[in-house]
């Protein structure tokens, strides 16, 4: 039988641990990384780069319907969620540029090429061919930021017959020349490369706007 001050002793223990329960779960969690911008103006990018697939789940040939199902699919996932109202994605994007083809450059091809494969810092200068040739499509979006899809790569997981897609992105300041915010979505995993990996990885885009 426990003696009356350790019995004391065990019952402050579990309401000490009690009330921390208590507090961690009533603290709020953090916000999306993307969650303070939902209500800016912002235009989303194509996506600009892959890498190239050893793993043989996509090639050059695909490349383009790929991309473009990708485009389409990350601008649903947001907007299905009643978010990025005043948002404008690859599709619209696209169609700016088409429409001023005279002084603008091919959203396709923006020249991230220094930005892949390389450590990107919140505050960082953004390359200067990069950020010229945006410079014109975010004055055509009245806007400052862009989200830019980088680089889409291709990863087996170990001792596994899954893989996943991977998808690098950042948040720019145009006018600034900066990066804002740096960070990486992955698919959920699968044997083939169907519309549901396209859709998961989507998802995950979403999800940096507004948590699931």
């Amino acid at each position: 039988m426990l003696r009356p001050p350790r019995l004391a002793t065990v019952l402050l223990a579990c309401a000490a641990t009690a009330a921390t329960t208590a507090a961690a779960a009533q603290r709020p969690k953090p916000l999306p990384p993307l969650a303070p911008y939902v209500a800016e103006r912002i235009i989303v990018l194509p996506v600009q780069l892959m890498r190239p697939d050893s793993g043989g789940w996509l090639d050059a040939a695909r490349w383009g319907a790929f991309r473009k199902e990708l485009d389409d699919s990350i601008g649903s996932a947001i907007t299905e969620r009643g978010l990025g109202k005043k948002w404008a994605y690859a599709a619209d994007v696209v169609k700016s540029a088409k429409r001023n083809a005279a002084y603008t450059s091919d959203p396709y091809s923006l020249g991230v090429q220094p930005m892949r494969g390389v450590p990107l810092k919140t505050g960082d200068k953004l390359p200067t061919l990069f950020n010229s040739n945006l410079r014109t499509l975010i004055a055509l979006g009245d806007t400052r930021y862009a989200l830019v899809p980088i680089e889409l790569a291709f990863f087996s997981i170990k001792d596994s017959n899954q893989r996943l897609a991977a998808l690098r992105l950042a948040l720019v300041d145009g006018r600034g020349g900066v990066y804002v915010w740096v960070g990486d979505v992955r698919s959920d995993p699968a044997t083939t490369l169907t519309p549901a990996v396209i859709s998961s990885l989507a998802a995950r885009v979403a999800d940096l706007v507004q948590a699931p």
